[in-house]
């Protein structure tokens, strides 16, 4: 009977421990951030409407400067580890000057070799992530998964053509809090997406690596 009533005594202070605990408010955050976005090869690239069947070799994608906007809520209490964030990057990913290989299966395989010029292609992504983040006072390691909408304009001559696509995206980063509102973060994201001009009678895979960093700041 005294174990029990000892037992009871426990439960009850460390109830009221926790009852005395301050919860943890939920906060947005807005953020700047620049650095390089490393693209990799446009492969798997198709051709559709008259150029349907017809297939080309990879082409060099070229390294650009990005820049971009991110806005974030980081929920409260328990779940304090977890937040969602919108994420704003913009870059370049010009199609380098190159040779190029395409070919059509009909009548087995037949291939037509030439050079294609430096073309210009931007690269805007509008995306939400869900963020799992270690709640720490100085330094916070967090991971992301997400999607979104991308954007890319191909700058080609007469005319340049717009397209709209899903993007699909993975990041990790670290923030490491100067002041209690003001964060300093650094981050990778890789995110992948299927582009298809229509005009230009093509489909391609685009698969972008960015190296991010910049101020955040907490309210």
């Amino acid at each position: 009977m005294g174990r029990r009533l000892v037992l009871v005594a426990v439960l009850v202070l460390r109830l009221g421990m926790m009852g005395g605990v301050d919860p943890v408010q939920a906060e947005w955050y807005l953020a700047g951030q620049g650095g390089q976005q490393i693209p990799q090869d446009l492969t798997n690239i198709r051709g559709t409407g008259n150029f349907t069947g017809v297939t080309s070799n990879n082409l060099n994608l070229r390294t650009q400067w990005a820049y971009g906007v991110k806005a974030g809520y980081i929920f409260s209490d328990a779940w304090n580890w977890l937040a969602v964030e919108f994420d704003f990057p913009h870059s370049d990913a010009n199609v380098e000057r190159q040779g190029i290989t395409a070919g059509a299966p009909i009548l087995g395989t037949t291939q037509q070799s030439g050079m294609t010029p430096r073309v210009g292609l931007t690269v805007n992504h509008m995306t939400g992530h869900v963020i799992a983040r270690y709640p720490g006072g100085f330094l916070q390691p967090y991971v992301g998964v997400g999607g979104g909408l991308g954007h890319s304009l191909l700058r080609t001559a007469p005319e340049a053509e717009s397209a709209f696509y899903p993007v699909f995206s993975v990041l990790a980063g670290m923030k490491l809090f100067v002041t209690e509102h003001v964060a300093l973060f650094g981050e990778y994201t890789y995110a992948r997406a299927t582009v298809e001009f229509s005009d230009n009678q093509f489909n391609a895979d685009l698969r972008t690596n960015w190296f991010m960093g910049g101020v955040a700041y907490h309210f």
